[in-house]
């Protein structure tokens, strides 16, 4: 078997070979290992590796695509081989290949990886979970079980090169901890889910971790629906990144030129607050989606796409932007089975000046929610917002009733009109979406 940079190479030497000038690779290898404890005991312990190769072939505007998830000679060459048979196949489009860019900064100063956490064993995982546990069973009597305990390492490396002289090799690994247990008092049955999801190791974060689920499941014990009606909406720094986030395609230039983005003919137009700038980020440390190349070998660079309330860029790649006569924007993405999509980097929301606290005082009345429950009825094209949540009632800033058992509905495109105040804080956990808590007028509340 070779490794996965001869691998990619053996793709370039048989591309020379049969004279083609636009071939790339990559290659993807992934390893897992994760932990799930119940009763005092390991359950399950579940060790995994994946590991593949695409090849990506233009010969005469047409894209053939083939992978592979072995990488010995054979393998490659047949992969190699249908890539260049499925072009054949394709009608002509306006995708180019892309030289290399004269520098690429080294990936390693984006701070995705940590050897410490490589050397993470299943004991040391099996010790935080076991934590975890006993943290739960010490905080509340009224606990009956935990349906969801576990630690997870996983570690990724990829690998891009071309024939027309790319080379880019990016690293990052992560380590993860889940905690969900199931409260009851009387007939009311609550769960509190809390996740540890970060790049550095902390071995004593169990009894936080444990102590956080309980007391989110006891919160609301005593939830009940409230009465309907407008209200002003106050979403967690947790829940603000998810909320949102189902309606950030329509950002996606490729999504607005098959007519399903409302942000289409909308450039330099005011679609927010004036006080509202959205940055994609591609060059944030430890974001999870910072690179300084994007999957077609293009550098990335931050991008505003929202200046001042003002809409100001679509999100490209080579394809989409030829289509407008345009440059790419680097937001190229691919997985090594699949073909070029657009996908943003990390999306920052400014932090504003105000505590959790301070945002639920804002207002006489305003309901702070604290978890989304699915989005079945939200619709990423239109905007239309539907979904069910959990929270907490406040008056003058106090908690007077948690909630449960409503919806709050409205539509994305009014949010971003309708956001009066961003709190001072982002989850502290791994992610790409960068958004504070948010104070947001407009919505319906039903019960």
């Amino acid at each position: 078997m070779l490794n996965m940079k001869q691998a990619a190479e053996q793709v370039l030497v048989l591309a020379e070979k049969k004279g083609l000038k636009d071939v790339d690779v990559v290659v993807e290898r992934s390893e897992a290992l994760d932990v799930e404890i119940q009763e005092g005991k390991v359950e399950k312990v579940e060790q995994s590796t994946s590991l593949g190769l695409g090849v990506r072939v233009l010969d005469g505007g047409r894209t053939g695509l083939a992978s592979t998830e072995r990488l010995s000679s054979e393998s490659i060459q047949h992969a190699f081989e249908n890539a260049c048979e499925n072009a054949k196949l394709q009608d002509p489009t306006e995708v180019k290949m892309l030289d290399a860019p004269a520098e690429i900064p080294d990936s390693a100063s984006l701070e995705l990886y940590n050897p410490e956490l490589d050397q993470l064993n299943t004991e040391d995982l099996t010790e935080l979970g076991l934590s975890i546990e006993d943290a739960v069973k010490a905080a509340d009597k009224r606990v009956v079980s935990i349906p969801y305990l576990g630690v997870s390492r996983g570690s990724n490396e990829s690998l891009l090169l071309s024939s027309r002289g790319v080379f880019y090799r990016q690293q990052s690994n992560e380590v993860a901890a889940w905690c969900g247990p199931l409260l009851q008092d009387g007939d009311s049955r609550k769960s509190g889910m809390q996740i540890f999801h970060r790049r550095d190791w902390d071995k004593d974060a169990g009894n936080r971790i444990g102590t956080e689920a309980v007391e989110k499941a006891a919160e609301l014990l005593s939830a009940a629906p409230i009465k309907g009606g407008k209200l002003p909406v106050v979403l967690d720094e947790h829940v603000a990144p998810r909320f949102l986030g189902m309606f950030f395609g329509a950002f996606s230039a490729e999504s607005a030129q098959r007519g399903m983005s409302r942000l289409q003919g909308k450039l330099d137009e005011t679609i927010a607050a004036p006080e509202l700038t959205l940055l994609d980020d591609p060059h944030r440390p430890g974001g999870n989606r910072s690179c300084f190349l994007d999957a077609e070998g293009f550098l990335t660079k931050p991008l505003p796409l929202i200046e001042n309330g003002v809409f100001r860029n679509f999100l490209y790649h080579v394809e989409s932007a030829g289509k407008e006569n345009k440059n790419s924007t680097g937001h190229a993405s691919r997985g090594y089975s699949g073909g070029i999509s657009t996908r943003s980097h990390n999306l920052v929301w400014p932090r504003g000046d105000h505590s959790l606290e301070q945002l639920c005082s804002l207002n006489n009345k305003c309901l702070l929610v604290t978890q989304l429950e699915g989005q079945a009825g939200c619709n990423p094209v239109s905007g239309d917002i539907s979904i069910g949540v959990q929270g907490f009632l406040l008056e003058n800033g106090l908690r007077i009733q948690p909630v449960d058992s409503i919806t709050v509905a409205g539509n994305f495109f009014d949010v971003l009109q309708n956001i009066r105040a961003s709190g001072n804080a982002y989850q502290p956990e791994l992610t790409h979406s960068f958004i504070p808590a948010l104070l947001i007028e407009g919505l319906t509340v039903s019960g």
